[in-house]
């Protein structure tokens, strides 16, 4: 009687041992990695940096019991997006930009909250060609590692068409203004006088140029009948004062930094009224 006793007593705490195990190696629930690209950070300096948010939340229970996050191209061994010039390599990194070492095309990080925050960086030498830029990762819930769940993801960058104008180098110290906003101070005007500056234009994509006049000449600044009237050359095209100047300029998606020149001649300038003469000579990029 005593052994039977026995018996049950052995029978029932093994049973009970074993539900503890089951529950404890029981990891279920549910996670979500999301991209949202209103979140997007860029960066202008020497170089351009681009963060793709990349955000993972779990369920409590999945919190309890699984311990790492990991994140990996789908396609390849490194995550690359897919531009519209080539492949671009991005670098993944924490809530604080900070690098995640990648082992074996795997990058991993801690699970220690229900919401973990990382970013993929993007970086050109310049600005980003215009274009779509695509790539497509893979995030999976681990313990031990052993996947317990994992989802697929897509992720965008769209880099808009951007200009920039400059002074060139050599009319730096003739030409005063910055941002696309310059002065040039002619002096005393003589007849068939000429000036030459040049300006740099950077642009990412294909773009139309357009140079007009607003007064057709330099105007007199209270006599507005009085005016003088003088040529451009533009990029070795030239223009008089009362024409207005159009010229496209193709090339396949990438980045583009051109200089061009211009040369001020002035027209006839005998027996105009004295006094201050001006103009607004405008040059429009318009990208494409």
């Amino acid at each position: 009687m005593k052994l039977k006793v026995f018996i049950l007593l052995f029978l029932s705490y093994w049973l009970s041992t074993s539900d503890a195990l089951a529950n404890r190696n029981a990891c279920n629930g549910n996670f979500l990695a999301t991209f949202n690209p209103s979140e997007i950070i860029e960066e202008q300096s020497k170089r351009v940096s681009v963060y793709l948010p990349l955000k993972v939340q779990v369920s409590e229970n999945l919190l309890n019991c699984a311990d790492e996050i990991w994140v990996e191209d789908v396609d390849y061994y490194s995550f690359v997006f897919d531009g519209p010039t080539d492949y671009k390599y991005a670098k993944l990194q924490d809530a604080q930009f900070k690098r995640i070492r990648i082992r074996n095309g795997i990058g991993k990080t801690p699970l220690n909250s229900r919401s973990t925050q990382m970013w993929l960086r993007l970086r050109h030498y310049s600005l980003f060609p215009a274009g779509d830029y695509i790539g497509s990762i893979k995030v999976s819930i681990v313990r031990n590692n052993k996947v317990i769940d994992e989802q697929f993801l897509d992720m965008t960058y769209y880099s808009e068409p951007r200009i920039s104008i400059s002074l060139d180098n050599s009319s730096k110290g003739k030409v005063s203004g910055s941002s696309g906003h310059y002065q040039i101070d002619l002096g005393e005007l003589k007849s068939n006088m000429r000036f030459n500056w040049g300006i740099k234009i950077l642009s990412n994509s294909s773009y139309d140029i357009v140079v007009d006049s607003e007064y057709n000449g330099l105007r007199h600044e209270t006599d507005t009948q009085a005016l003088i009237d003088y040529s451009i050359r533009f990029d070795n095209v030239k223009i008089s004062s009362s024409e207005r100047l159009m010229r496209s300029y193709n090339f396949f998606s990438g980045v583009k930094n051109k200089w061009y020149g211009f040369e001020f001649m002035l027209g006839n300038v005998e027996m105009m009224p004295a006094g201050n003469y001006q103009d607004n000579l405008s040059l429009t990029v318009y990208p494409r």
